[in-house]
């Protein structure tokens, strides 16, 4: 059976270390190798993503594949949605492995899907395994273990969250978060109830970012004009973490909550250390699932 990558939660606590220490280990991020050669890689992205398509197309075409884009245009949608069992074995003979955006993907049941090959989540609404894994793995390189370490999430939730969240089940850092009022937080409740983790909801980014080791900028998607300002991480704001805070966007900048552009230049910014953690990720993920022999964690 091929392994699959769409949540935290399916990766399980070995694979998700096993990829994390990896994803470290690895010298030099953008080393070119030749593990994916003659290898296809499909990209099925039903929203656009300009991040998102140049990471996953660098880390296969580094690795020696090729890579196929399909956008948000077209039928397609329909056509997997429609044909599926009578499509993914077809799509079999043509590529190696699938990577899917913007499809929620929590209610996919991998064991009865007619599917032979590796599908792997560059990013859904509902979970985003590789952000979250090599964002943690920033955090590791500065916090070694990570015992003690307090993240804060400002902002409207997406995948990242929803991963961070189930990362906390397998890592020991503390998760504080702190939705828009729009936002209502007891599904994300609920989720932290099941898995009795250090995860708390606080109403203020004030109340997120106190003493915090890093602040996580999430997206502002819904928010008022009005709350969008009085949501902005600048100075002020920033002074109330840690003194050795490092922020993590977890949207693009145009679409992340404000942050001032002398945070974001700043040495506390961590947006650079970011993409690359995020190519290592993408390679040690390319591995992972294309390992023979061994059971998925």
């Amino acid at each position: 059976m091929p392994r699959h990558v769409l949540t935290i939660k399916d990766l399980g606590e070995n694979a998700c270390w096993l990829l994390v220490q990896q994803a470290i280990g690895t010298p030099d991020a953008k080393a070119r190798t030749d593990f994916m050669t003659e290898r296809v890689a499909v990209l099925i992205f039903a929203q656009q993503s300009l991040s998102e398509r140049l990471c996953v197309t660098a880390a296969v075409r580094q690795m020696g594949g090729f890579t196929v884009y399909e956008g948000e245009q077209g039928a397609w949608r329909m056509e997997l949605n429609d044909y599926q069992e009578h499509l993914m074995p077809i799509f079999g003979y043509y590529l190696d492995c699938l990577y899917t955006y913007g499809l929620p993907v929590n209610t996919w049941d991998m064991r009865t899907a007619n599917v032979n090959f590796p599908v792997i989540n560059a990013g859904s609404p509902d979970a985003h395994p590789a952000h979250a894994l090599a964002d943690i793995a920033c955090m590791l390189r500065a916090s070694r273990y990570l015992q003690g370490v307090t993240a804060s999430w400002l902002g409207c939730a997406n995948g990242t969250l929803h991963s961070l969240i189930a990362a906390t089940a397998f890592f020991p850092f503390a998760l504080r978060v702190a939705l828009p009022p729009h936002l209502d937080p007891a599904p994300l409740k609920a989720v932290v109830d099941k898995l009795q983790t250090p995860v708390t909801f606080v109403e203020t980014p004030e109340e997120a970012v106190k003493d915090a080791n890093f602040v996580f900028a999430g997206c502002r998607g819904g928010m008022s004009a009005e709350d969008v300002g009085s949501w902005r991480l600048d100075a002020a704001l920033m002074s109330k973490a840690n003194p050795d805070v490092r922020l993590l966007l977890s949207a693009s900048p145009v679409e992340a909550i404000p942050v001032d552009q002398k945070i974001l230049s700043s040495p506390a910014s961590w947006l650079v250390r970011q993409a690359e953690y995020r190519l290592r990720v993408h390679k040690r993920i390319l591995h992972w699932v294309f390992l023979d022999n061994e059971s998925p964690a």
